[in-house]
């Protein structure tokens, strides 16, 4: 009985042996690096857009691809699509897929606009995306947009988008910045738009609401720079431009909560 036993027990320690090497020996799963690349997409609409005098309506989409990671590229597409068909798309919420189909909806619309008003301008969309900053802890892509859809004037706005590469979640502010960060622009901002420290912060003009200064929406990184955007409309009137500040990330630092 005991001999049968000992037997019993080195043929376990074989086949447990035997089962690890095979676990040591699997293959690690190998995952991509995450990088970007250029696509571009471009319609047109118009009897002349072949000729000399390019008198035609036209969308012109140059995007970044996230490559590599495949399930986080997926995410990362994805929200930048949605942002982009967010900035161009001439109705709120619209039920557009995909950039193909923002394209073909924009001239669409172009289409419809220019049968009921017969001195309607062709429309246009440009849009170009580029990856501003990307490191382990934040990818932040910077999406310049103009428009014009009919109206006064048309618009150009840059905005940005801030990607955790780990997950492809969209980063907020205050997934970023410290409370703190806000009274350290809020000084600066004064100071480069000449607002005494003891006046109303909407004293020379501005629009911020509840007379109260807040952060931008759009908040971008560089390599050596934090990019901060007050778009048009949105603190000043239109004719003000897009405001910008420039801090360079130095600076920035001890108010970012990411690495």
């Amino acid at each position: 009985m005991f001999r049968n036993l000992l037997s019993l027990f080195f043929m376990a320690l074989v086949f447990t042996g035997c089962k690890q090497d095979k676990e040591e020996e699997k293959p690690v799963k190998y995952l991509a690096p995450l990088s970007f690349q250029k696509e571009s997409l471009v319609r047109k609409a118009g009897e002349h857009c072949d000729t000399a005098d390019y008198d035609c309506s036209i969308i012109a989409l140059d995007v970044v691809r996230a490559k590599g990671a495949s399930e986080v590229s997926e995410k990362i597409n994805r929200r930048l699509d949605e942002h982009t068909i967010g900035l161009v798309a001439t109705q709120e919420n619209p039920d557009i897929a995909n950039l193909e189909e923002l394209a073909e909806k924009f001239l669409r619309d172009y289409r419809e606009a220019a049968e009921n008003f017969s001195e309607e301008p062709p429309w246009e969309a440009y849009v170009d995306q580029k990856v501003y900053m990307q490191s382990d802890s934040l990818i932040s892509i910077g999406i310049t947009t103009e428009i014009f859809s009919g109206g006064a004037h048309g618009y150009k706005t840059l905005t940005f988008l801030n990607i955790d590469p780990a997950t492809g979640k969209k980063l907020s502010k205050n997934d970023i910045f410290e409370e703190d960060f806000s009274p350290f622009v809020e000084q600066r901002f004064r100071q480069e738009q000449g607002i005494p420290e003891d006046e109303n912060i909407n004293s020379t003009g501005f629009w911020f609401e509840n007379e109260t200064f807040s952060l931008p929406e759009n908040i971008g990184f560089s390599e050596e720079k934090v990019i901060l955007i007050y778009n048009s409309y949105e603190i000043a009137p239109y004719a003000a431009g897009d405001i910008v500040m420039e801090i360079p990330l130095k600076e920035v630092r001890p108010f970012v909560k990411i690495e």
